[in-house]
């Protein structure tokens, strides 16, 4: 088992995937995925306008962006145990004061403050957290607890929707906070090492000399960071769509819900196999190799989506080419600036690519629907197909410029 453990996990960070695959899992499912079921029973109640409720929800995210170089900069100075600890009593207040709101105002204040906060716990902290206990050897259980965190829609979707029907949807979101309290904080506290950043401090002399990271600074660190923003920002537009907008988009191909619902339900699969198939591979080939092709198979997917009119099969090839390309995609989001830039300031640079990247994805699920509406949906998938293919192109662009890097060093 021992011998299992050392050939499977990074050194010392066995605990530490398994317990924040477990609290990723309960944020996404408690914060984000939530969302999807909890709003149609605030709107029934409150009988507010589906843009109002997605509108404040979507500003949340973009204020999260405007916060994630801050959010950065706390994870590199204090370490990760300590933020994502303060981070999960801080979601555990935001659910707890959903439960309570009684009127707009309370309710923009509440979804606000919970997206902000929500910043603190998710992928991003956790791949700061990793940077920071595996330095760079963290491409490793950056994938392993993408590949936990993969099955939080599994878990809690038919989990809140059983929940539903032993309890209000008030009662349902003071569960979902004592998530955090009782299960989520604890791991953050007890699992992370109190003495994460200095622990690595020594070990900042040999880190250059590893093969993990290319180390790039100064002009070239500044080039490839603008092009890592370009390439993170574009291909999250055609992501958020499908995470937003699959049912109806797949109805405007002609599919009823349930086929829709069938072909979704393939998604999570086609991610955890990619995701396997990362971890076998990662000794093989880089992140940015890894990240030309999460992006390839997404734009290939895209195009059979266009004919899926034609055949369910166009359809079910488009969900596992996009499933798995957006599996990796989850992945490469914390390994490539890990790649390029090595774990010193990881948490800052991740914060000022996150800043620009989820502002763009506040912006998609409005803007896609108004889109769709003046031009067609085979018009707006075209479009996204376009939109993938220039990321695409970026990214090609900037392996070759850490080619040119590493034969000038």
């Amino acid at each position: 088992m021992k011998e299992i453990s050392s050939n499977f996990f990074v050194a010392g960070t066995i605990k530490s995937v398994l317990g924040l695959g477990i609290t990723t899992t309960i944020g996404y499912g408690t914060l984000f995925y939530s969302f999807t079921i909890m709003s149609t029973q605030i709107q029934n109640e409150f009988e507010w306008s589906k843009s109002f409720i997605f509108g404040i929800f979507s500003l949340g995210i973009l204020l999260g962006g405007f916060l994630a170089p801050t959010v950065g900069k706390l994870l590199d100075h204090h370490g990760a145990r300590i933020i994502m600890t303060i981070g999960s009593f801080l979601c555990f207040l935001g659910l707890y004061s959903i439960s309570f709101i009684q009127n707009e105002w309370h309710y923009i204040i509440s979804i606000l403050f919970l997206e902000v906060v929500s910043t603190l716990v998710l992928y991003e902290s956790a791949f700061v957290a990793f940077s920071q206990l595996a330095g760079d050897k963290a491409r490793t259980p950056i994938t392993q607890i993408t590949l936990i965190a993969g099955f939080a829609s599994t878990i809690f979707w038919p989990l809140i929707s059983y929940l539903l029907t032993t309890m209000n949807w008030r009662e349902v979101y003071v569960t979902l906070g004592l998530f955090h309290i009782f299960i989520a904080m604890p791991i953050h506290y007890f699992v992370l090492k109190p003495n994460l950043l200095i622990d690595n401090a020594s070990k900042d002399k040999s880190i250059k000399h590893l093969p993990d990271t290319l180390n790039i600074k100064g002009k070239n660190q500044k080039e490839a960071k603008i092009f890592l923003i370009l390439v993170f920002s574009l291909i999250a537009i055609p992501v958020t769509v499908m995470q937003t907008h699959f049912m109806g988009l797949l109805a405007e191909f002609g599919f009823e819900i349930a086929s829709a619902v069938i072909l979704g339900a393939i998604i999570g699969p086609a991610q955890v196999v990619a995701r396997i198939f990362e971890i076998i591979i990662a000794k093989k080939i880089t992140p940015l190799q890894s990240g030309f092709y999460s992006i390839l198979v997404v734009c290939i997917g895209l195009i059979f989506l266009i004919f899926s009119g034609y055949s369910y099969y166009f359809a079910l090839l488009f969900i596992i080419l996009y499933g798995t390309g957006q599996g990796l995609l989850a992945i490469i989001r914390g390994s490539i600036p890990l790649y390029l830039f090595g774990r010193t300031g990881y948490g800052k640079i991740t914060g000022d690519i996150n800043l620009f990247r989820n502002t763009i994805v506040a912006t998609v699920p409005f803007g896609f629907a108004l889109v769709m509406d003046s031009i067609g949906a085979k018009s707006a998938v075209f479009m996204l197909i376009v939109i993938s293919f220039i990321s695409l192109i970026l990214l090609y662009i900037l392996i070759q410029k850490t080619k040119v890097v590493l034969d000038e060093n």
